[in-house]
């Protein structure tokens, strides 16, 4: 049995809102996602709501055993778009129809967040009654007044459109985010699991999750989140270390997991792992961007316990500049010597098929991943892992398409090689995955049928359609900030190989996100 701490008990009869917050992938996934916390403790504040966690592939609340049909309130975040099935499977046993046409008023209120929600929400729209497109915390206090004020929530549902950030399928929406982290919500009282089994051990081990930015501003154009959280926004030191200082107190941990799009991007990253060494905590962090690493940094973290760093190069050089992650093969490998010196593992992502890939390219790559390698001074020192590349909505790369065979037949290659601890996602997933990401309204039939049954591989490649710069893209009603016009010029770019230089250094490309 699954003990926790920090666990929110109420009574059911003494709230107006009974809130289902509900992710769709494992628990261990669940419980390292910083936003999870962020709902629960954020919703629980309020004296009139009761919000309790429901994971896949669980269809009752870990808090009081209830069903998902008996809440008011249903949410889902959706990070992953493979968890479109398990958000299916999981209303279904949970008593909820899953169309919502097939919902009367004695239902819950279905409503999804998160990444994929706020980029592309048109393919669970047949399933969801409203989405949440960006940030909840400036978004749901407003949810909730407004369903408080209504008799019949689900047949007025025009009514949340006055909120911003809200999004019903055909209507405008922009996406609503914190402007300030100082305003964001930092939860102190975080659930930590009391177990030694791995399948409930969250991914940072026990952790006291710290949240040190939000959005990037490095322009990576395969980047989802770097292109809908602009502009970055990073926590004073200072705070930081009170919120450390009183996370101690209310979980008992030592430990501390650094959360950002770009940890170490932060203008102040060194002291603050320095301070946080100082006051006797471990620090981890699950990326960093390898521009910024310093000499400093990693011995900083060292010192405070990390044993793995985790970098993405990407690809060779070339195809970087094509991504516009101008990173050098020198700073790559200045950057895993630094490592191996300190006595650190380091973990390597890499990407297949991005713009402009020949197979040259690929060769080319195998021959970095082998040098890298070969850097390891003692075994399993260096773990590499190599992603198909998806091309994602509110991106300069929404154009790219995706060409399963070309895929397929350079992960075939990449396999042949034989390299030691090396880990390729399957193609067909990636496939799936793409149509998932880039769909409109109409995939919904095929999400529940494939959840239902089965759909070919066949079928996933004619729903593939790659999308022309000059048609009209189906979440053209999402407002993320950055303009359809910057994306284009920066897909041209990419074509060309040129490089956009970072804004924070360079200056502003007015590209629509920041006031």
């Amino acid at each position: 049995m699954l003990r926790e701490r920090n666990v929110v008990l109420k009574n059911p009869r003494d709230v107006d809102v009974r809130f289902a917050s509900c992710y769709p992938n494992l628990y261990r996934s669940a419980m390292s996602s910083l936003g999870f916390h962020i709902l629960y403790d954020f919703l629980n504040s309020r004296e009139d709501t009761y919000c309790e966690r429901v994971v896949y592939p669980y269809s009752k609340s870990f808090e009081s055993n209830t069903y998902l049909k008996k809440f008011d309130i249903v949410s889902f975040s959706l990070q992953y778009e493979q968890d479109y099935f398990n958000v299916l499977e999981m209303m279904d046993k949970g008593g909820i129809p899953l169309r919502k046409e097939d919902r009367t008023s004695d239902d819950p209120l279905i409503i999804a967040g998160g990444p994929c929600a706020s980029s592309n929400p048109l393919p669970m729209s047949k399933f969801m009654d409203l989405f949440i497109v960006g940030e909840a915390e400036v978004i749901l206090d407003d949810v909730l007044d407004k369903y408080l004020e209504l008799d019949n929530p689900r047949k007025d549902i025009d009514a949340f459109l006055d909120i911003e950030g809200v999004y019903l399928p055909d209507n405008p929406v922009k996406i609503a985010v914190v402007e300030d982290m100082k305003d964001a919500w930092h939860p102190l009282r975080q659930i930590i699991p009391e177990t030694d089994d791995k399948q409930f051990m969250p991914a940072f081990g026990r952790s006291f999750l710290l949240e040190v930015s939000r959005g990037c501003t490095r322009g990576c154009r395969f980047c989802m989140a770097g292109c809908i959280y602009r502009p970055r926004r990073e926590m004073p030191v200072k705070k930081l270390f009170d919120i450390a200082e009183k996370g101690r107190q209310a979980t008992g941990l030592n430990r501390i997991a650094l959360i950002g799009a770009a940890v170490s991007d932060h203008s102040r990253i060194e002291e603050l792992c320095m301070g946080l060494h100082e006051r006797g905590f471990q620090v981890t962090t699950p990326s960093l961007r390898i521009e910024s690493i310093s000499t400093e940094l990693l011995e900083i973290l060292q010192e405070s316990g990390l044993k793995t760093i985790t970098i993405a190069p990407e690809s060779i050089w070339k195809i970087r500049k094509v991504a516009n992650k101008p990173i050098t093969d020198e700073k790559i490998v200045e950057t895993i010597k630094t490592a191996f010196k300190d006595k650190m593992n380091v973990k390597l992502y890499f990407m297949l098929g991005l713009p402009t890939e020949t197979m040259e390219d690929v060769e080319d790559l195998s021959i970095l991943i082998k040098r890298l390698t070969k850097m390891a001074d003692r075994n399993k020192a260096v773990r590499i892992s190599v992603n198909p590349f998806i091309p994602k909505p509110n991106t300069p790369f929404q154009w790219a398409g995706f060409d399963f065979n070309d895929i397929k037949s350079k992960i075939d290659y990449l396999r042949k090689l034989n390299l030691k601890s090396f880990k390729i996602e399957n193609p067909k997933t990636s496939l799936v995955q793409y149509v998932l990401s880039n769909g409109d309204s109409d995939l919904g039939d095929v999400i529940e049928r494939s959840w239902r049954d089965r759909v070919s591989i066949a079928e996933w490649k004619k729903l593939a359609v790659r999308r022309d710069p000059e048609s009209e893209l189906p979440w053209k009603n999402i407002d993320v900030g950055v303009k359809e016009e910057f994306l284009l010029e920066e897909y041209e770019k990419a074509i060309k190989g040129d490089i956009t230089p970072w804004c924070e250094t360079f200056g502003c490309y007015n590209c629509g996100a920041c006031k």
